[in-house]
């Protein structure tokens, strides 16, 4: 069990994933498409993220109108992630005006 937490947790540990994560957290589920949009990303390294957390069940999909969306497979990631992104935000901003 333990092992499978951390294995969790170091699957959520890379920048583009939580960059993702963040995003449909604060936008809304979404397509490849639209996440790459917002995000500047290539496509191919979204589609890759994207089916990663899918496959560790982060993230799932549905299809609505011909169209693949991505949203939080449970709800209580997005508020432990939000939280925690904005303090780090607020961090950066805070040494940026330091400087």
């Amino acid at each position: 069990m333990t092992e499978e937490v951390a294995g969790y947790f170091k699957m959520l540990s890379e920048p583009v994933r939580l960059h993702l994560l963040g995003s449909i957290c604060s936008e809304g589920e979404a397509t490849i498409g639209e996440l790459t949009e917002r995000l500047g990303l290539c496509q191919s390294v979204v589609s890759r993220h994207m089916k990663l957390m899918t496959e560790h069940g982060v993230v799932c999909k549905k299809t609505e109108n011909g169209r693949t969306l991505y949203y939080f497979a449970d709800d209580c990631l997005c508020s432990i992630c939000a939280p925690v992104v904005e303090k780090i935000r607020a961090r950066a901003a805070e040494q940026s005006r330091l400087l």
